[in-house]
């Protein structure tokens, strides 16, 4: 049990302890703890005896509860404090044209850490990164703390019938972007969603010269000139692909740059890419020593080797991205050490070449990508989101009815693999060049296997599907998938298969925080089966897809209202000097 000390009338002087181990003086240390809660009385039978020692242990543990989380409560509220006041600080920089951290100051913090951490006994390597990730909380996006309702999911229970222009593949519309721009072809993309990593790519691309310009539903790359790395600084968001796809394209350049990013990637760890990169002539190097990403170096012009073999530890994405750029390095590349999930994002970039004129081969582990000269469309196709576009078709299995997505279904594995699993749990699904049909021709069969799940980002259309169907078993069930079902008091079973859900009510609880916008969609999904479900979060989702909530709320019809007019600046008004 831990012991808590009355607090002194005086205070010691900061700074001085009370010399026993170090240990912090009173009124120096943290906030002083609340009265802990009366213990419960010891359960007795009629003889008098104790109850079962399982009583005790359960007394025991429940007080171990109060006083952590307690401590937990005072270090979360000290990190509050700590991120403002180095936000205040960066705000103060910025007014002055000046970066957002001072490093002078950040070297003196460390220092001090350090040595207090020293002090105290407690690991070094551990207290390196629990600064870097305090640090982080001071530059990432503050997250609105939650007042309110919620934005409660109660969807009409109704058949749809509704038709929409679904949303293009994001990874797909990079792709055609980054060969684009890499060529000086003029090309414009369109429809597309001109969400936060679209955007970044472009503004990206745009650092190093490419002539591109985007709006509402379109990017345009005017062609012309092709791209310069030597000496920029390039910014890539907080999308990883899009570092990759950058990276990637760079190495076919002589010279040095650099490349920064938002926090989430100040804290990927690059040493894995070093694995690699010497083998095509070049080096990654931290800006930061401390921390393990984003700001970087590339210093890059070495021989290339025309072979190299991918750890498996690495990145899936950047082997797609690998891939991509391959047709600008000397010879070409061949990429052997695929691995299941490399293989299926290598495949979609192989697709991506082959539209582009290049010639790409995958067999087995092993991608081999020729040099070359890229063609493209000025208006090419870009193919339906197989993630965003499953949520939709799966509609007429939630409600009944049919639903109409204009756009082109990937021909993929992937895209195949979720029509086949849809088609066996009750749609017809009827395909052709520049739309697909989804309508419901039975119930999903009793006792139903959802595999979909195996691919994370198909896993809140897994769940979604489990929950309508009776005796569903689902695959791949993670901790996100455990934490819904509880909030849904849903009875569930581990089992060989997967996660088996049993009958019984499904009733809603309080508010969730979604981790991502598809699980937002999904649980807009799940609503059909258990309604009331609250969000806190749901705006997140019109960063990704705009038009989302819009469909939703206009179901079962999907007659969505029109896009409030732009207003027009009035260019005719005139300034009349009067004398």
């Amino acid at each position: 049990m831990i012991k808590i000390r009355k607090e002194d009338t005086g205070r010691t002087p900061v700074g001085k302890g009370s010399g026993r181990g170090g240990r912090p003086a009173r009124g120096e240390g943290p906030v002083k703890f609340g009265k802990r809660p009366p213990r419960p009385t010891r359960d007795t039978d009629q003889d008098g005896e104790d109850a079962p020692f399982a009583d005790k242990a359960a007394d025991v543990a429940q007080h171990r509860f109060t006083d952590i989380s307690q401590i937990d409560g005072q270090i979360l509220h000290l990190l509050e404090k700590r991120s403002f006041l180095i936000r205040k600080e960066g705000a103060w920089r910025k007014s002055r044209q000046k970066s957002l951290v001072d490093p002078k100051l950040e070297k003196l913090l460390r220092t001090a850490f350090d040595q207090a951490a020293s002090d105290l006994g407690l690991d070094a390597r551990l207290t390196r990164t629990l600064f870097t990730l305090l640090n982080q909380f001071s530059l990432a996006d503050v997250r609105k703390k939650f007042t309110g309702e919620g934005y409660k999911l109660a969807p009409r229970q109704e058949p749809v019938q509704a038709a929409i222009t679904g949303p293009r593949s994001f990874r797909r519309t990079r792709m055609m972007l980054a060969m684009a721009a890499s060529a000086g072809l003029r090309t414009t993309l369109a429809p597309v969603t001109m969400n936060a990593p679209n955007k970044d790519l472009a503004k990206a691309l745009k650092q190093v010269g490419a002539p591109i310009h985007w709006d509402e539903d379109f990017i345009r790359n005017d062609g012309g000139r092709t791209l310069g790395f030597e000496g920029a600084m390039v910014f890539v968001g907080e999308d990883s692909f899009n570092f990759y796809l950058l990276l990637a394209l760079a190495l076919g350049h002589a010279g040095r740059c650099k490349f920064t990013g938002k926090p989430g990637l100040q804290l990927m760890d690059i040493a894995s890419l070093n694995k690699v990169l010497p083998n095509l002539g070049a080096r990654l190097v931290p800006m930061n020593p401390n921390n393990p990403g984003l700001p970087a170096r590339l210093e890059c012009g070495g021989a290339m080797d025309e072979e190299i073999t991918l750890p498996g530890s690495l990145d899936p994405d950047f082997a797609a991205a690998l891939t991509l750029a391959a047709w600008t390095y000397p010879g070409g590349l061949t990429i052997r050490g695929l691995g299941p999930e490399a293989r299926e994002r290598v495949a979609e970039a192989v697709d991506v070449l082959a539209v582009c004129g290049i010639q790409a081969s995958l067999s087995g582990d092993t991608v081999t990508v020729n040099d070359g000269v890229p063609v493209m469309e000025e208006v090419p196709t870009i193919p339906l989101s197989v993630s965003l576009c499953g949520l939709l078709l799966a509609l007429p299995i939630m409600t009944g009815g049919s639903i109409n997505i204009q756009g082109t279904w990937p021909s993929s594995e992937r895209g195949r693999r979720v029509l086949d699993e849809l088609s066996r749990l009750g749609l017809r699904i009827d395909t052709a060049t520049d739309n697909l049909i989804a309508t419901k021709v039975a119930d999903m069969p009793r006792g139903a296997a959802i595999a979909l799940g195996s691919d994370p980002d198909l896993l809140p259309l897994a769940l979604a599907l489990a929950l309508k169907g009776e005796d569903a078993v689902l695959k791949n069930a993670d901790d996100t998938v455990m934490e819904l079902l509880d909030r849904m008091g849903a009875a569930y079973e581990q089992t060989d298969d997967g996660l088996a859900l049993k009958p019984g009510g499904r009733t809603w609880e309080g508010t969730w925080y979604s981790p991502a916008p598809t699980w937002s969609m999904g649980c807009a999904l799940a609503a059909y089966a258990v309604p009331g479900i609250v969000l806190e979060n749901h705006g997140e989702v019109t960063s990704t897809w705009p038009e989302f909530w819009n469909f939703y709320n206009s179901l079962p019809t999907g007659k969505m209202k029109p896009k409030p007019a732009t207003e027009k600046k009035d260019d005719t008004r005139r300034r009349i000097k009067i004398r």
